[in-house]
């Protein structure tokens, strides 16, 4: 009998740990994502030389820990773009993607000015460039890690027109350094603490805490301090868009009560509530 080739043994070996870890049908197309972006390589067939053969074993023992495949092979896939990640920023959500299809709907004027808080990796306020080369970007974050990678990530796409800033949005003095904007859009940290056990175990042990949960009790000191912000710092005919929880919804109502916006939900491709719209 002969032995199989090591061409096939690659791809084998790696299949063989996911379909311990997950449904048959997501174990082939992780590993298929991962020979292609971590080796360029679509022909699972194709050998790895030693060096790469290497790189696969040390990558098995994180796919064992349970590490998302996005952190292992440092990027991920986001409106129609490749950003590049790592453990400092929250992986890019496909849900996401209604947040910054409403900013882009709800551009209206030439030349708009927009604030992106809470960043992370750049992929809105970048996605939103990519579009509108003459929007006048801001993206703010409080973490300089992530700040590192979204500057990574815009000399990347070669975009000129997003400025990032380090800024504690929750400390209202910070606000003095901020202009007036035509759209203010956010993906905010808004999980309750007690809803970690809905949550993955790969999601807890690696995405970064500071984006998932909000400090101290109020999960919707966000939200309270966006809305308190674009009183003062939202233009005339301006819009906020925020990605929400979508068990949220009615604390939010709730809040919105003392506000003068008009509001609306969209709801994301699974139907499920996912970014509110407020406009004065």
């Amino acid at each position: 009998m002969k032995n199989i080739p090591d061409k096939i043994n690659h791809y084998e070996k790696l299949l063989k740990v996911l379909l311990k870890l997950y449904p048959e049908r997501e174990a082939h197309n992780i590993a298929k994502i991962y020979f292609q972006d971590r080796f360029g390589i679509s022909n699972k067939s194709v050998n790895l030389s030693s060096v790469d053969s290497a790189i696969l074993n040390l990558d098995i023992q994180r796919f064992k820990n349970n590490e998302p495949i996005q952190y292992i092979v440092e990027k991920t896939f986001f409106f129609d773009s490749f950003f590049k990640i790592n453990k400092s920023v929250l992986i890019p959500r496909p849900e996401t993607e209604t947040l910054v299809q409403s900013a882009i709907n709800s551009i209206k004027k030439y030349a708009p000015t927009i604030l992106d808080i809470g960043t992370g990796s750049g992929c809105i306020a970048l996605s939103i460039a990519a579009k509108y080369t003459d929007a006048q970007i801001t993206a703010i974050d409080i973490s300089s890690e992530a700040l590192s990678i979204a500057r990574i990530n815009k000399e990347a796409f070669n975009i000129k027109n997003v400025n990032f800033k380090k800024i504690d949005f929750l400390d209202k003095t910070s606000h003095d350094d901020l202009i007036t904007y035509d759209i203010i859009v956010s993906n905010p940290p808004y999980i309750k603490q007690d809803e970690k056990q809905l949550m993955s175990t790969s999601t807890l042990k690696y995405e970064p805490d500071i984006a998932l949960f909000p400090p101290g009790e109020d999960y919707l000191v966000f939200y309270k301090s966006i809305f308190e912000f674009a009183k003062s710092h939202l233009n005339k005919k301006g819009v906020v868009l925020c990605e929400i929880n979508e068990f949220s919804k009615k604390d939010l109502a709730k809040l919105l009560f003392h506000y003068n916006y008009k509001w609306e939900i969209i709801n994301d491709f699974q139907g499920k509530p996912r970014v509110l719209k407020l406009e004065k």
